[in-house]
């Protein structure tokens, strides 16, 4: 135990004995891991953005104001004996009210007009499908029906709600998030590889008669090499330290702002709920990729 903490001590000076390559070590490494953690969110986001229209309703019939009850139980039971219709839910007006409501802060804005105004959101039916693929074919169909007269628009016509070419684009998204992410999360991690390799190279360098004379005296290879992973681990945890500083205040101001504007309610709801496990992880990567480098610069360079 003293040994460890010897070697701890010795690996802790040594992070300042070099001011600009210990100042560069760790800037970079905190840019790194600021941008592994905004990496990691969105693929979060967009993952759970994907799931969100991958659950929802692939085809809405609008229904006329002017519709009876019986009109729209009679359409509801036709769609429903339709080839490839799985289920037919039927949303009422005050329903509908009540969604846009609770879909967001602008939604409870907007429902609170529409209240005023006399609720002009109409009734529905939610259709979900075999086969999105079908959507085209199956709201044909239903156009057809003698029952279909009280439909005044289905989601399909106006293609606002073309699920399919919704999840396309997520998907396209996805995958541009993905590369440039994983682009610039590689070169900012070869960077930080190279300056912590450097930065321990020279340090290597600068202690090289202290090294000579603890061979002499026998010292073990973890006494001389445990400084050096040391120093490299700090840089990892000095890093991890000022980015979950930053994140701080940019994660309100900018969780906000998705919650508001993009409903990313759920990705942010679910990094707050495992914000310890992240903070961790943030760590771990940061001392794993200084340990890494340090490694790497005493097996290149420290001959034992």
């Amino acid at each position: 135990m003293i040994t460890f903490w010897r070697v701890f001590k010795s690996g802790f000076r040594n992070t300042f004995r070099h001011a600009w390559l210990s100042t560069a070590a760790t800037a970079i490494m905190f840019v790194t891991l600021l941008i592994l953690t905004f990496f990691a969110f969105s693929i979060y986001f967009v993952q759970t953005q994907l799931k969100d229209v991958q659950q929802k309703i692939d085809l809405t019939l609008f229904i006329s104001d002017d519709a009876k009850d019986e009109q729209i139980k009679a359409l509801q039971s036709k769609v429903l004996q339709s080839s490839g219709v799985t289920t037919v839910q039927f949303v009422s007006k005050a329903d509908a009210l009540k969604r846009l409501e609770n879909s967001s802060e602008e939604g409870k804005k907007l429902a609170k007009s529409a209240t005023e105004i006399g609720n002009p959101l109409p009734a529905s039916l939610e259709v979900k499908l075999v086969k999105i693929d079908d959507i085209g074919n199956i709201n044909k169909t239903i156009r057809g029906y003698s029952e279909g007269t009280i439909i005044t628009e289905t989601s399909y016509d106006s293609r606002d709600d073309n699920r399919k070419g919704v999840i396309e684009n997520i998907i396209r998204i996805s995958n541009a998030v993905t590369r440039v992410g994983g682009v610039l999360s590689a070169v900012f991690l070869i960077i930080a590889l190279l300056i912590i390799f450097n930065t321990v190279r020279m340090a290597i360098f600068t202690r090289r008669e202290e090294i000579e004379i603890m061979k002499l005296v026998g010292a073990t290879k973890w006494f001389i090499r445990g400084p050096f992973i040391i120093e490299g681990s700090m840089y990892g945890v000095f890093g991890a330290t000022i980015a979950l500083l930053a994140l701080v205040p940019i994660s309100r101001v900018v969780g906000q702002f998705l919650v508001e504007k993009l409903n990313a309610g759920v990705a942010v709801d679910y990094f707050g709920a495992n914000i310890l496990l992240i903070v961790l992880a943030i760590y771990a990567i940061g001392v794993f990729i200084g340990a890494i480098s340090s490694w790497l610069a005493i097996s290149r360079h420290l001959k034992l």
